[in-house]
């Protein structure tokens, strides 16, 4: 075996593949577009893509025109500019934590975050094709969101701050439009993990969807 299959190998096990060769004696099941090219990470990045520019377009345009610190209200009582530089992590979480850990905390996180959304796309890839986009949403919403914060790390370690709401007689903490990526990825998990579990319960069940049909790359090969 070869370094460039080994490294395919680890790739597709990173994305939640196991079978990747047509077995006549098993059913296909959930696993029969395990030797398709997976191409699902190409919707999920065009979003993340989008979402990590305008919220970086969106933060230099703020950081340009308004001081740190600096209130406005843009819907009297409602919603309101408010530019803060926040120096810890998402929420606030250890900003009581030296510099040096707070940024091994972001490397860990991205690195796990990574692999989870990895092993997302791969098992998205087994779904019924009008499933599989829930997932990429999800996936991408996510990714952009990370990449629009992390990206600003990368620079000054501190994430601009600017959106904030009104809540009673209080102004909430402000955000940015990665952290409303974040959030609003929260309720799509919840139909992306329902499909996974309609997903395993066809497990061996022998059916395949409509665009998984077709010869397997085992069968076109010359005798």
């Amino acid at each position: 075996m070869t370094n460039d299959s080994r490294l395919n190998r680890v790739f597709r096990r990173l994305l939640g593949q196991r079978r990747t060769v047509f077995r006549p004696d098993e059913a296909p099941g959930r696993r029969a577009a395990d030797s398709e090219p997976i191409y699902g990470w190409r919707p999920a990045l065009q979003i993340a893509l989008c979402i990590a520019l305008v919220d970086w377009l969106v933060k230099f345009a703020v950081a340009s025109s308004m001081q740190i610190g600096d209130f406005r209200e843009v819907v009297a009582g409602r919603v309101a500019l408010w530019h803060v530089r926040n120096p810890a992590m998402i929420l606030g979480l250890w900003e009581n934590l030296p510099l040096g850990a707070r940024k091994t905390l972001a490397v860990v996180a991205a690195v796990v975050g990574a692999l989870v959304l990895l092993q997302i796309v791969g098992r998205a890839h087994r779904l019924p094709r009008h499933h599989r986009r829930w997932a990429w949403l999800f996936v991408g919403m996510v990714t952009g969101g990370m990449l629009g914060n992390l990206g600003e790390r990368l620079i000054h370690w501190g994430v601009t701050d600017y959106l904030s709401l009104r809540w009673g007689a209080y102004w909430l903490p402000p955000g940015n439009i990665a952290d409303l990526a974040l959030f609003l990825s929260i309720p799509l998990a919840v139909p992306v993990i329902v499909f996974e579990f309609m997903g395993r319960a066809r497990r061996g069940r022998g059916t395949v969807h409509p665009i998984q049909a077709g010869p397997r790359p085992s069968e076109t090969r010359p005798a």
